[in-house]
């Protein structure tokens, strides 16, 4: 298990590669906010891919400027446990940091700077550990994830597979090949604040990202990744929030070898909990098994317009306004993710 996300948005939700296990470390470095009023901000290793309380947290680790202390938790059954905050607070204002989550048998080993921070004792079974959520006042500019003592390091790029050439679709974006930073720009300085919109590379699955000044006409998301080798489904959601039953914009959702429904793209919005009427109508079918796809969403006065490897493939006419909730992408499924770009 190894793998790079570079400049994720803040909050961020997103899958442990491989999941958790004696050996796995996870690095992440960042910048907290030179804003003394934003005095907080918390890394969460948790049970599932949701902000609902009662997804346990089996680590929350939540740093208090205006306490000075940096508390370690378990949340359990929407239950909270004892608050351990015995170390200081390492972190400052405005300085990088390098954080490493080493996980032990018995406990997860907190180090900041290089440097042995606390030690935490497991009370929820590591096994069932498999997400990651970044809260609060703070920039990431990558998170690595390693195994067996490990340091992830900066590797893990996915492969780039099948590149498709330019059509009909839309004005190329112009981000680089799927997969791999651009010439000049490939680490984010150690611990740099990031600016709202630079791209995800290689981002964990499932991901639950903010949209940067949300789906307002003229955004566009863009999506590299390549399907698994067997691949059932995967699915990309616009919707109104980071929450499990928030509203959904649009709901794009690629059947490959679903039972019943094979090589379809269904289109749909959730309102209020009530599904609309789905939309499956394409020209052709442009996603296959282990080749890349560019995935082109955007936002229109009136309706959405999404391309695939650069041609045009489908609308959908706006139910759901105004379009500036629309401001959280969540991609699932049977699906790498190479790059997410904000435009």
């Amino acid at each position: 298990m190894a793998g790079t996300v570079y400049n994720p948005q803040v909050p961020y939700i997103g899958g442990i590669p491989g999941g958790v296990h004696d050996g796995t470390q996870i690095n992440i470095q960042g910048t907290p906010s030179h804003h003394h009023h934003q005095n907080m901000f918390t890394i969460n290793l948790k049970c599932g891919a949701s902000l609902d309380p009662t997804v346990n947290t089996a680590l929350h680790f939540n740093v208090r400027f205006n306490e000075g202390c940096v508390v370690r938790n378990t949340c359990q059954h929407g239950s909270w446990g004892a608050e351990e905050k015995h170390g200081g607070n390492p972190f400052q204002h405005g300085v990088p940091f390098d954080i490493s989550l080493h996980i032990k048998h018995n406990h997860i080993k907190i180090s900041v700077n290089g440097r042995h921070f606390c030690d935490f004792n497991h009370r929820i079974q590591m096994r069932h550990i498999n997400t990651l959520h970044l809260d609060g006042g703070v920039g990431i500019s990558s998170i690595s994830f390693g195994g067996h003592g490990g340091h992830g390091g900066h590797g893990g790029h996915g492969g780039h597979g099948q590149h498709h050439g330019h059509g009909g679709g839309f004005p190329q974006p112009g981000f680089p090949q799927p997969g791999y930073p651009p010439a000049g720009a490939s680490f984010a300085p150690q611990g740099s604040v990031v600016a709202p919109g630079q791209p995800l590379y290689n981002p964990p699955v499932p991901l639950t990202t903010s949209i940067p000044g949300g789906m307002k006409p003229g955004h566009m998301v863009c999506i590299s990744g390549i399907p698994h080798s067997v691949c059932q489904r995967f699915t990309i959601n616009l919707q109104c929030g980071p929450m499990t039953g928030e509203d959904i914009a649009l709901h794009f959702d690629v059947r490959m070898q679903l039972p019943g429904n094979t090589n379809q793209i269904v289109r749909n919005s959730c309102i209020n909990g009530g599904w609309g009427g789905e939309e499956r109508q394409v020209p052709y079918f442009p996603f296959q098994p282990n080749a890349n796809f560019d995935v082109m969403i955007l936002s229109e006065q009136g309706k959405f317009k999404v391309a695939v490897n650069n041609q045009h493939l489908a609308e959908f006419h706006h139910r759901l306004r105004p379009l500036n909730r629309v401001n959280t992408l969540n991609i699932s499924g049977d699906v790498r993710l190479t790059q997410v770009r904000f435009q």
